[in-house]
């Protein structure tokens, strides 16, 4: 399956298949948002994931053609 994937913030520079922090993934088809992570490389940090517009979690199925999008956590005052 083919997923589109949008990476937010910091996430955006640290994957280099993804140079604009944008881009089709391919991936098998029982993919969850965890086999995403790991075959971007990104590490099992806290994220918040989107996933065509619902947050999710990491043990979530994806499915052809969703967009995933990737938030890394922020903190501010």
């Amino acid at each position: 399956m083919i997923v589109e994937v949008v990476l937010k913030g910091t996430l955006a520079r640290q994957v280099e298949e993804l140079p604009d922090g944008r881009g089709p993934v391919e991936l098998t088809d029982d993919a969850t948002l965890d086999t995403l992570r790991r075959e971007l490389g990104l590490p099992a940090a806290p994220y918040i994931a989107v996933v065509d517009g619902t947050a999710i979690r990491g043990a979530a199925p994806l499915r052809h053609g969703a967009r995933v999008e990737l938030h890394p956590p922020m903190a501010g005052g």
